[in-house]
């Protein structure tokens, strides 16, 4: 039986080189597979759009390919289905790559054709005001990250380097706020940043939760403890390598659901602003089929 693939394109994604591999990427797909189509974004949210229509067309693989963006776009539209998710990193970070070992288009079409199904978890966040509700799969931050985020989206020009520039332009401005939670280990504490992780990495390879299970049905939680401007900056390398957990650096959870109450920090999710605090985050154990190594 030929499996049905669609393959969703960010032609954007890594400051515009999806673009220009793609056709060298097309050619490999169509030496290695069958029943296949292309459908390339257009817009932010164009990838869910097109999710979506594939899991209606009933395609049995939709694969994201571009950056964590891209994939968090495809798992709000393949949510509740049965439809398997996989993965081409083709953005500037691909951090969810890196949890599950897909680090390159050869990594992706090896994985690929090797289809083995697996079911791991994702969660959803909803924001208190609005209402409104998306899944992610990777990882969110409240606060700092969120701050860099915005940053590196809205300065592309700066390419590979608009992470790092991000980082030291939030740190100038850097301040503490309070995080009141509804978990009984973590009630009001005052932070920089939040993480509440599904996966490994974020940040283009940093190390934000070296324990994380993408199976487990938990999430887990870092509240990294504020210090000054000067020692964010040399904890960074700690950030970078996972280590700022053994050494004490931030309060640690475990949770399968937990709501931060303050209003008005930023949130990001895979890499993406959307929206402010409160939010209230539920993993949903098992949640997508995905194409695993």
């Amino acid at each position: 039986m030929v499996v049905k693939q669609l393959f969703i394109v960010n032609p954007t994604a890594g400051n515009g080189e999806a673009g220009k591999q793609w056709p060298e990427i097309a050619k490999l797909i169509e030496q290695n597979f069958q029943g296949y189509e292309f459908s390339f974004t257009q817009r932010p949210g164009h990838a869910t759009e097109l999710a979506r229509d594939g899991v209606l067309k009933g395609f049995d693989t939709i694969v994201s390919c571009g950056g964590d963006g891209t994939l968090n776009e495809v798992i709000n539209g393949v949510a509740g289905s049965e439809v398997s998710v996989g993965i081409i990193p083709l953005g500037t970070g691909s951090d969810f790559g890196k949890t599950v070992g897909i680090k390159s288009v050869e990594d992706s079409i090896a994985v690929l054709k090797g289809n083995k199904k697996e079911r791991v978890d994702t969660a959803s966040v909803t924001f208190d005001e609005s209402g409104d509700s998306r899944h992610f799969i990777n990882i969110l931050e409240i606060g700092f990250g969120a701050e860099v985020m915005r940053y590196v989206n809205s300065h592309s020009k700066h390419g590979r380097n608009s992470f790092l520039i991000g980082v030291l332009s939030v740190l100038m401005k850097l301040k503490k706020f309070a995080v009141k939670t509804d978990s009984e280990n973590k009630n009001e504490l005052e932070t920089i940043e939040v993480i509440v992780a599904n996966g490994k990495y974020f940040g283009g390879g940093m190390l934000a939760s070296p324990a994380s299970i993408i199976k487990d049905g938990i999430l887990d939680v870092h509240i990294l403890k504020p210090v000054s401007r000067l020692t964010t900056l040399f904890r960074l390398r700690n950030l970078m390598n996972g280590t700022y957990i053994e050494k004490n650096f931030s309060y640690e959870d475990k949770v399968s659901s937990i709501s931060f109450l303050e209003k008005g920090n930023l949130v990001e999710v895979d890499g993406e602003v959307v929206g402010t605090t409160p939010v209230s985050i539920r993993v949903s154990d098992k949640g997508v089929n995905f194409i695993l190594p």
